[in-house]
Order: C-alpha cells, then structure tokens, then sequence
C-alpha cells in the first residue's frame, strides 16, 4: 500500500492493516523524497500549483521514475496487489510497466489520477485482464473526480474488471468503506 503525499508509511499502515486479509503479508513503503511542511512526497512539485496542474514536468516525471525503481526494487515474489491513495495510487498505475506486472492480480487506486495515460494504456494491452478497485470523493478538492474518472474508463476500456465506489467526501478514504475494500481483496483469492 503506498500513501500520499505528505504522508508516509505509518501514517498509512493502519488503512492498510485494516483491509488486508488475513494470511496476506503487507509491504508499506515509504517515498523517497522529505516533503516541505510534512511527511514524504513520491515526487516533488515544482510549482505551487502542485496536483491541481494536469501534467507533470521533466524533473517531476525524474522523480516518478526514481521513486518507481525504489519500489521495483522491493517488489516481493509471488502474486500482487499494489494499492495507493493520491501519488501512491498514480505510483501504483505505473508499476504495471514493469517486467513484475504480470503477477500483480489487483489494483487499488483510492483518490488517484493518471499522469501517463498513453504509456499506461500501451502496458494494459500486453498485460492479461485483472481486477481493480477505484474509490474516489466528489468533493475532492485535489485531484477532481473528472480526473480520477480517467483512470476507471481507461482500464475498463481496457477491459480490467472494474470494481468503483464514490462517496461524498473529498480527498480520503473513509471508514465507512474499509469493508468493500477488505471485501474486494478477499475476491482476489
């Protein structure tokens, strides 16, 4: 499970503990990159417009792929489920570019969007369908759910089942939908 920005690993792992199911073993990193007022950021903005901005700069997209080989690095063997919320969910999407994709069984992208959409749909074609879980707020003042909304249509067109759930909060996972998560999770088996 990957947390946001400004977050980290323990800020996270209490979610993650939450919904993982039992037997499974779970991986919570933590980004690379110290944030400037708090917690670890997966790639730094270079503006202040940060999130609201639709695509990221060279130095940020550096950043990405730094954080990505980070995380390739640690990848345990065996089937996956990769997860994050916000930049962790953008840092999950694009996992499935690598050569360990084919074992990762599920996806859970929670307040999320797409910074590669073109690359992204190139990995879904060669990759077997799976599943995955989107979740994501109306009122999310960060990432819109118009753009979250991308990443449900492009692995559904894809041809990924789909699993989605909006809530009326903004940029969060609720309590109220841990369940559903832990639920989902225990239908990968």
């Amino acid at each position: 499970m990957l947390h946001g920005m400004t977050g980290d690993a323990e800020m996270v792992r209490p979610f993650a503990t939450s919904i993982c199911p039992q037997g499974w073993d779970l991986l919570v990193p933590e980004a690379r990159f110290d944030h400037s007022r708090r917690g670890k950021t997966w790639w730094r903005y270079q503006s202040e417009e940060g999130g609201n901005r639709s695509n990221l700069s060279a130095i940020e997209l550096s950043d990405v792929d730094a954080s990505l080989l980070d995380l390739a690095k640690i990848m345990p063997e065996g089937d996956l489920v990769i997860g994050g919320f916000s930049q962790g969910g953008v840092l999950a999407q694009e996992l499935l570019q690598f050569p360990f994709a084919k074992r990762i069984v599920g996806l859970l992208c929670i307040g999320t969007r797409c910074i590669r959409p073109q690359e992204l749909n190139i990995a879904l074609q060669s990759l077997e369908k799976r599943s995955m879980l989107w979740m994501h707020g109306e009122r999310d003042h960060r990432v819109s759910i118009e753009d979250g909304k991308v990443i449900y249509d492009l692995f559904a067109n894809a041809g990924w089942e789909m699993t989605g759930i909006t809530h009326e909060k903004g940029h969060m996972i609720p309590t109220e939908h841990h369940q559903s998560i832990r639920q989902w999770l225990n239908s990968l088996l």
